[in-house]
């Protein structure tokens, strides 16, 4: 069930991260009640209407707000909604959403839970933090109280990141800084979107884990890594017991020697991969070429301004 709360980050944080001004917008808790209830509390005196229509604390409608374009989850549970939706009959909606101007409507920020919860319950308007934001940080605001209720499953996590990655340019360090997790991890949340859709689904229903996923990405042949998975959920296989399977489907039963060597090859190359991947901030791969000891290395970029930091980082500098 969700908490009728806002996010709240680390007071003491080496870095700047969105989840600290997540809570710092709103001072206190207001209560807005629903007709008929047995709550006696009314919408706080602290919600004030701007004059100019401006960024402050107000009642709005339920009807002139929209879903976040933005919004990280896709699946939200009914049942769950339900007991948020009794709570909000019982005590009023107690916490304000957070919502950005959109024309003469208004687009959720934080808060879509609540904003859901309340039509359930029949409240017509309830208390909303508006806020002058633009696309990225409602984007990063979005993903930060889900990431901090640990909501997201870890598909919906992946697309998140790569939404961010693609659609605004930062880097899986610049990712990280915002949401609190290392380079790394943001780096393997993101390879999950290399999936299949069969595989994805299963590690978005929670059949498998996102290490499992992972694992099954080195199976290169869709049917079989389907299988796999197929098979690790219905035997409660552990990652290890699921990397242990893969080791043996994509080895080559003629030529052991040879296929251990290059298993071992390709397992440095995806470290090394991994390595400049999180000096770079960006995503790395080595490819095997036919030749031995040829090969491609690429190095992404989503935006113009991120390719002139990687040549930066590179020490390149161009002639002229």
């Amino acid at each position: 069930m969700e908490e009728q709360g806002m996010p709240t980050g680390k007071k003491t944080t080496k870095k700047k991260r969105l989840g600290k001004g997540l809570s710092s917008m709103i001072a206190k808790p207001v209560a807005v009640a629903v007709a008929g209830s047995k709550s006696a509390s009314t919408v706080d005196t602290a919600i004030q209407e701007p004059s100019s229509g401006g960024p402050g604390l107000r009642v709005l409608p339920v009807g002139d707000i929209r879903p976040n374009r933005h919004q990280p989850r896709q699946d939200f549970d009914q049942a769950a909604l339900e007991t948020l939706s009794e709570s909000i009959k019982t005590s009023g909606l107690m916490q304000p959403v957070v919502v950005r101007a959109d024309g003469s409507a208004f687009e959720l920020v934080v808060g879509e839970r609540r904003w859901r919860a309340a039509q359930m319950a029949g409240l017509t308007e309830i208390p909303a933090v508006v806020r002058d934001l633009d696309d990225r940080t409602s984007a990063e605001w979005a993903l930060v109280e889900n990431l901090q209720r640990e909501d997201l499953n870890p598909i919906e996590r992946a697309e998140a990141f790569v939404g961010l990655q693609d659609e605004f340019g930062l880097t899986h360090q610049e990712i990280a800084d915002q949401v609190g997790l290392t380079r790394s991890a943001v780096t393997n949340q993101i390879r999950l979107n290399d999936l299949d859709d069969g595989t994805r689904e299963l590690v978005r229903t929670g059949s498998i884990s996102a290490g499992h996923g992972r694992a099954l990405l080195a199976v290169a042949n869709l049917k079989k890594r389907l299988q796999l998975a197929r098979d690790a959920m219905r035997g409660e296989w552990s990652v290890r017991a699921l990397e242990a399977r893969v080791q043996e489907s994509t080895g080559s039963p003629e030529s052991k020697p040879s296929s251990a060597s290059k298993s071992g090859v390709a397992t440095q190359h995806e470290e090394l991969a991994r390595q400049l991947g999180e000096h770079l901030g960006t995503r790395v791969r080595i490819r095997e070429g036919r030749k031995k000891g040829s090969g491609h290395l690429v190095i992404e970029f989503y935006s113009l301004d991120q390719f002139d930091g990687l040549m930066s980082r590179l020490d390149f500098k161009q002639e002229g």
